[in-house]
């Protein structure tokens, strides 16, 4: 299992990160929770860990010292970082300091976690065996026959919309049909074994007979059980294609897919990428892939300055290049583009046409010059889509803020921080977002929803003052009474009175 350490000093998040997911099932056990980052200094000092998730604003010592103090004394390990909306610049200054990855406050969900549980264990701890896979890990990476081999691993495109058509139970839904089409084409029988990773993700493993034929022969099949998916269940995947490998090279052989994979993006919806022409530019993405984050970081989010400097130090990179290396390096931060707006719950073909090919527009461009400034105006897509979904869902968080003021306020320690992490967002920027969408400060709508219910008790109840004011999240009568007065300009002894 993979020990893991989480880091907040609120709660909820607490609550919400252990209980969202069965955490044995993914690989991990939680060894413990901590409310700052001194804390985790104390903690792992004594008890080490595998995974760190941290937020990186906190009391005391944030998450940016801790992660620069375990830095300092070689014990960091593998980091997470929470962050809000408009915390980019601080996740700049994380992946600085060697975090992994990052997870925005209001994305946690239990599909995004899981997605980002599984990939970390893939790709980091690769002999980390999850709970639920024990059993099955030899159909993770199955034992085939010996002899030459194909793989090819198929990625649902768009999953997280699919997922929502079909419904709850996916591996009955989704997951078992998607694989028994597959099984009922019959040019496969006997030359090839499909596996499902989880319902989003499926591995073919095709037997070479013929060396010659072998790249036309899987490339046929790989289309073919495509249109299945597609023209029975309205499925669209993109793939990636290995070359000839041994039987016992198959779990190499897959995560290269999974990288030829995230490059399908360049060539439109449905994309296939074969280790054969592409295998190069996947070794190049799995080296340089993470140099992009911090400009893909500052293009998502809404700091000009922040943007600015990062493009500058990302173009400057790309100036030093010419030709074929010009090129690679564009093709590298579209496609890492994509699969970080993916993490948002933004599909690269919401914003461009599926049928849009990025490697054949690119190919047309004579000049470093042009190249440069056909990318300038793609990202400028980017950004404005980006600028669009942030303002839309930022207003639907305001809307789940005061929902969940309204069933809280009778906690006496609901604060603006409690509410503006609940919806990932820093105090300062949800007190003036909230000010201005409302039309009022936060303290006010809290007391006008506590004022509001202790109007109905007063007048439906027999209930003490003390207990009114208790019930409806006030510390203390003295207090309760000040703020009814101050909010009606009459007591609550004198309201209820008039009101009989």
């Amino acid at each position: 299992m993979i020990r893991t350490l989480i880091v907040d000093d609120d709660s909820l998040v607490h609550v919400t990160l252990r209980t969202l997911i069965d955490w044995e099932s993914c690989g991990y056990t939680v060894i413990g929770d901590c409310g700052s980052g001194a804390q985790a200094i104390d903690f792992l000092s004594k008890d080490p860990a595998d995974l760190l998730i941290t937020d990186i604003k906190m009391p005391e010592t944030d998450g940016l010292e801790l992660m620069s103090k375990l830095k300092e004394s070689s014990s960091m390990p593998v980091t997470i970082a929470l962050s809000g909306y408009d915390e980019f610049e601080l996740v700049r200054e994380a992946f600085r300091l060697g975090a992994y990855d990052y997870l925005l406050k209001a994305n946690i969900n239990r599909e995004n976690l899981t997605q980002m549980l599984n990939n970390l264990r893939e790709k980091v701890f690769p002999n980390a065996i999850a709970s639920s896979d024990a059993e099955s890990s030899s159909a993770a990476f199955p034992k085939l026959e010996d002899g030459c081999y194909i793989a090819a691993v198929f990625i649902v495109e768009d999953f997280s919309q699919t997922a929502q058509r079909f419904g709850g139970n996916l591996k009955d839904r989704l997951e078992r049909p998607m694989l028994e089409l597959v099984r009922q084409i019959r040019r496969l029988n006997g030359r090839a074994e499909i596996y499902a990773k989880d319902p989003s993700r499926y591995e073919l493993f095709y037997k070479v007979q013929d060396r010659s034929e072998a790249r036309s022969a899987v490339l046929s099949a790989v289309r073919q059980i495509q249109g299945v998916w597609h023209d029975f269940m309205n499925i669209n995947t993109s793939v990636g294609i290995s070359g000839v490998i041994s039987s016992s090279e198959t779990e190499q052989a897959v995560r290269r897919c999974e990288t030829l994979c995230k490059l399908s993006v360049l060539t439109g919806a449905g994309g296939i990428c074969c280790q054969w022409e592409d295998g190069e530019l996947a070794e190049t993405y799995e080296a340089e892939a993470l140099n992009c984050d911090g400009f893909i970081t500052a293009l998502c989010g809404d700091s000009p300055n922040l943007l600015d400097n990062e493009a500058g130090i990302w173009f400057s990179a790309l100036n030093q290049l010419d030709g074929k290396s010009h090129s690679e390096r564009i093709l590298i931060l579209i496609a890492r583009l994509a699969e970080r707006l993916q993490n948002y719950g933004i599909s690269f073909f919401d914003i461009f046409s599926e049928q849009v090919n990025f490697r054949k527009a690119l190919k047309e461009l004579e000049t470093s010059r042009e190249r440069e400034l056909w990318l300038k105006n793609t990202l400028r897509k980017v950004q404005s889509f980006c600028s669009a979904v942030r303002q839309e869902k930022q207003k639907g968080d305001i809307q789940r803020a005061k929902e969940f003021m309204k069933d809280n306020f009778a906690n006496p320690e609901l604060t603006l921080k409690t509410v503006a992490d609940y919806v990932g967002f820093s105090e300062k920027y949800f007190s003036a977002r909230f000010t201005k969408e409302c039309g009022c400060t936060f303290i006010s709508y809290l007391n006008d929803l506590r004022i509001r219910r202790a109007q109905e008790l007063l007048l439906q109840t027999n209930m003490k003052m003390y207990e009114i004011s208790d019930a409806v999240g006030y510390a203390n009568v003295e207090h309760f009474n000040h703020m009814f007065k101050k909010k009606l300009c009459i007591s609550p002894k004198s309201f209820r009175q008039g009101e009989k």
